[in-house]
């Protein structure tokens, strides 16, 4: 039976010299940094099918944004990627670290914690994720579901300052190098999905002829897919709770559980109380949109110089 001990540099190790695995602490070498309804996800999913990575569970632990949890310390942190390999790197993706000024010593925190980690900000039209980022917090925290997009920025305004993608990244950038920063769209992620995994393994540092999307490509989250998604769930909660249903209907095929879906949707009762429910959000308004285009212009126009990108869809 073997004790570790300590050096005199203060490291602890095993009659081998090796950092006993119990007393090791697993870091991240990469982090998703957001934005939050970009394709973050989307990005997630196809990691966690990469042999070389390890991605946390839950996907975002937010550990450096929020301050109770930053509290739990960095063994905690690093327990949540013990389970990795180790031939694997480990990563996390938590948007909130992109969320300014609602968590402000995020990159400062990370810088502290892990100086040479890598890190991928996915982003997207300003516009469209702001409103997409409302209805997932209505699927998600069950708002009101009749709450417009327009009182929901007002009460909450880092829908919209979440957008502000060049502020985040000039923040990062008083922390990091430019070269540890990898900067998408979620444009071509979806439009080109090979392309950006094959720039993001080579980013991190693993095998990038691997296949990712396997003849099963992962499809980012959309707003109004979302909130149907919320309808789904609760038209179908009251059946789940009937002993064996829920194990049953995990033996059909998606497509047959789907079909019954719509069946159950036309059936009277149900299509009163989805009336009522109502749970698909009012769309936003156009002077909204205008408003917040607008809001934009300038930010856009920088990064678009920084990233030395043609952004002028993203003023429509």
């Amino acid at each position: 039976m073997t004790f570790p001990r300590w050096t005199v540099e203060g490291r602890l190790i095993d009659n081998k010299g090796n950092i006993p695995k119990i007393y090791a602490m697993t870091k991240p070498s990469f982090l998703i940094i957001g934005a939050a309804k970009s394709g973050t996800t989307t990005l997630y999913k196809y990691l966690c099918r990469h042999p070389q990575v390890y991605m946390s569970t839950p996907k975002e632990p937010d550990f450096f944004a929020i301050d109770a949890i930053y509290e739990r310390g960095m063994t905690w942190y690093s327990s949540l990627f013990d389970q990795a390999e180790s031939h694997q790197l480990c990563g996390e993706a938590s948007t909130t670290y992109t969320r300014l000024p609602k968590f402000p010593d995020a990159a400062e925190r990370i810088a502290q914690a892990l100086p040479d980690v890598k890190l991928i900000y996915i982003m997207r039209h300003p516009v469209d994720r702001a409103y997409s980022h409302h209805v997932h917090e209505i699927k998600c925290r069950e708002q009101k579901p009749r709450t417009t997009f327009e009182s929901a920025i007002k009460e909450r305004p880092y829908l919209v300052e979440s957008g502000d993608y060049m502020q985040h990244i000039e923040l990062y950038l008083n922390y990091f190098t430019r070269d540890s920063l990898l900067l998408l769209l979620m444009e071509d992620l979806i439009q080109n999905p090979r392309d950006i995994l094959d720039k993001v393994c080579c980013f991190i540092g693993v095998d990038n002829t691997i296949d990712l999307i396997q003849d099963t490509p992962v499809v980012a989250n959309q707003a109004r897919e979302a909130a149907e998604g919320f309808v789904r769930s609760k038209l179908t909660a009251p059946l789940k709770v009937i002993p064996g249903v829920k194990r049953t209907a995990a033996l059909f095929p998606q497509g047959m559980r789907d079909a019954a879906y719509q069946v159950l949707k036309g059936l009277p009762y149900y299509g009163e109380w989805g009336k009522k429910q109502s749970y698909l959000p009012p769309p936003m308004l156009p002077e909204t949109r205008q408003m917040l285009l607008e809001r934009f212009k300038d930010q856009n126009q920088r990064l678009a110089e920084f990233l030395n990108r043609d952004l002028s869809h993203w003023s429509r």
